[in-house]
């Protein structure tokens, strides 16, 4: 094995072992603009809710917590959360799913 293989392989390592410790990440509430300062809403609790916006790993999260999540959340603002549907690719790697739900009053 010559030396360029040998530096390969161990990227190759290090990048699946990086992978693998952020694979199980919990999931979370996701706020548009959370880190941009200039946003109007940086670093703010919302007023109202209309919906709830979870990024989760199928891997780490079950469905049971998704559901808890979004009633914790639109309870905050006395309304009841119904799930609206899933889409993927608008979270980060470690959390791909995207559960949406709607904040209902009650």
């Amino acid at each position: 094995m010559n030396a360029r293989n040998s530096a390969l392989i161990s990227l190759f390592a290090v990048v699946a072992i990086a992978l693998g410790a952020c694979s199980n990440q919990q999931a979370y509430i996701f706020k548009a603009d959370e880190f941009n300062r200039d946003s109007p809403t940086f670093n703010k609790e919302p007023k109202d809710r209309d919906d709830v916006q979870i990024c989760y790993s199928k891997l780490a999260t079950n469905v049971d917590e998704l559901l808890q999540m979004a009633a914790t959340e639109c309870g905050k603002y006395g309304k009841t959360a119904r799930f609206q549907g899933h889409d993927y690719l608008e979270c980060p790697l470690t959390t791909p799913a995207r559960a949406t739900f709607s904040c209902l009053r009650k």
